[in-house]
């Protein structure tokens, strides 16, 4: 019996591992897979960086300096936004890479308590 109980407690961790590491691929692959058309829209940011009702709180000087700060990060956030969906096609190998670690250590680790359970009975019963 408890041999029973701690395999039963391997595979259900064995199955959260996966149902987590399935969620998080497909997170990720969503979260990445219309990104890239952020980035056709980062034009349209250069015009929108601030509202006009903070705009006439501002002083000049300052909106000079966030308009400078936008056309210098704008070329790179818009380099990296265009590199995303690249990205994306790789999680799926890594999340399965992953998913193959984390299972080989929930059966080492149920391996390894099935050799403590039957240590213990033969222990018990000399």
């Amino acid at each position: 019996m408890p041999y029973a109980i701690s395999w039963f407690l391997v595979l259900m961790l064995l199955a959260i591992w996966s149902m987590t590491a399935w969620a998080l691929h497909a997170v990720a692959a969503w979260s990445t897979a219309g990104i890239g058309q952020l980035a056709d829209q980062a034009q349209a940011w250069e015009q929108v960086v601030l509202p006009n009702w903070v705009v006439l709180w501002l002083p000049p000087e300052w909106m000079d300096a966030i308009k400078a700060s936008t056309a210098v990060v704008l070329p790179w956030f818009q380099s990296v936004l265009s590199d995303l969906p690249v990205v994306a096609h790789r999680f799926g190998p890594l999340a399965w890479c992953l998913w193959g670690v984390g299972t080989v250590v929930l059966l080492a680790g149920g391996g390894a308590l099935h050799a403590l359970i039957a240590s213990m009975r033969r222990a018990t019963h000399r």
